[in-house]
């Protein structure tokens, strides 16, 4: 559902996505939301997600060093992206948090006041293992595909398909999936909460095709970008490019595309990358409006609108099919045996015409159906035109 408000100065929001190689800050980065006050004096709460398990183990002796009670952090350890939005879901909710002790009893989280835990700072650190997981899992996926296919061919070997799953790999839509899933989970830490919000990717080569003097092509490094769900890093409010500087070994951030909050410009380094840089954004927010946000999981919100697009599809098809019906009628390309209202008796009426024919002519209308640009086979989802001409081809042919 759409959310409205009148014309107010809100909060405004910290939503980071950092990228670089290894070393550069990214995880210290986030842990400096420890150091940081709300805007009421208060330390923070960070609640972060450690998906490489014991990316930051190393920081937290130095933070108790510094004073920093370590109540106000609470960390996960997960990796898969069913995990992710499971912990996401309770962040964003605000839900009681529970551990096991070392007897196995549940006991409720607290936070150092003595409160239960509710974040204040939400980190992902990093996006990359999580799409790294679901990538495999597709991928099984995928295999289990080409083997289906492979066995629904006429006279396939087993070593045909043995291969044909063994060099399966993901699809065009794979990827969109893959890329739509996983940007959407990020996405909801934009639009469904005002908490901070810190996500951390490695980054990789960014590369072109080019053609060589000898007239093969090759990829050149053209440079880099977040080894993450494509496009994610457009989400967020403020993308820091984590970089080591090649003389000195000082690691920089610089300013990529923009920053939102207004305290950086774009393209501009920072020295020592941190988000105490941010904290009179913090300051400022006092007694302000939180900007509204969306209650709905994007999951939730998609579903609704694939099944309105879905009902109106199915509508505008009846109709469709309702009036191509008429018309095929009239030019008496149905015979009676066929209802001239029903696509499933269609189909069946081409199925039934196809399975009385020998081998050789089944061949024959398969070659017939692609040369005519037509579908292999006949199913109900098919445009009741296009069912109509692999009939007639199927008459002809038999």
């Amino acid at each position: 559902m759409a959310k409205a408000r009148i014309g107010s100065a809100v909060k405004k929001g910290l939503k980071f996505f950092l990228y670089g190689k290894q070393g550069t800050w990214k995880s210290s980065f986030a842990l400096d939301f420890m150091k940081m006050k709300n805007e009421e004096g208060r330390p923070l709460r960070v609640f972060y997600v450690d998906t490489e398990y014991g990316s930051i183990d190393n920081y937290l002796e130095d933070l108790e060093d510094e004073g920093i009670d370590l109540n106000n952090l609470f960390i996960v350890y997960a990796n898969t992206y069913a995990e992710l939005e499971e912990w996401l879901e309770k962040a964003i909710n605000n839900e009681e948090l529970e551990v096991e002790d070392e007897d196995g009893y549940k006991i409720q989280v607290m936070d150092a006041d003595g409160n239960p835990f509710i974040a204040d700072v939400i980190v992902v650190d990093s996006a990359t293992p999580v799409q790294d997981t679901l990538k495999y899992a597709m991928l099984e996926t995928s295999e289990k595909r080409a083997k289906l296919r492979a066995q629904k061919k006429e006279n396939t070997t087993a070593t045909e398909i043995f291969i044909a799953e063994a060099t399966a790999g993901l699809e065009f839509k794979d990827y969109d999936k893959l890329n739509a899933k996983g940007k959407n989970l990020l996405r909801s830490l934009i639009t469904r909460t005002d908490k901070y919000v810190v996500v951390t990717s490695r980054e990789k080569d960014l590369t072109e095709q080019v053609k060589k003097p000898d007239g093969s092509f090759g990829s050149k490094k053209i440079g880099v970008q977040p080894d993450c769900f494509k496009g994610s890093e457009y989400e967020f409010f403020t993308v820091l490019h984590m970089i080591e500087d090649e003389d000195t070994g000082e690691v920089k951030a610089q300013i990529e595309r923009k920053d939102r909050t207004k305290v950086f410009q774009r393209g501009e380094i920072i020295e020592n990358p941190s988000p105490l840089y941010w904290q009179e954004i913090v300051n400022k927010n006092k007694d302000k409006h939180s900007m509204t946000t969306i209650t709905e999981k994007y999951g939730d919100i998609v579903e609704s609108e694939a099944k309105e697009l879905y009902s109106t599809t199915k509508s505008k098809q009846q109709n469709k099919t309702k009036q191509q019906t008429e018309t095929v009628e009239q030019e008496g390309l149905i015979e009676n045996n066929v209802d001239k209202n029903d696509v499933g008796s269609i189909v069946e009426s081409i199925k039934s015409i196809r399975n009385g024919m020998t081998p050789s002519k089944k061949q024959a209308l398969s070659a017939n159906f692609t040369k005519n640009g037509l579908p292999k086979q006949p199913t109900e989802s098919l445009d009741i035109d296009i069912l109509l001409k692999m009939l007639e081809l199927a008459k002809e042919t038999a």
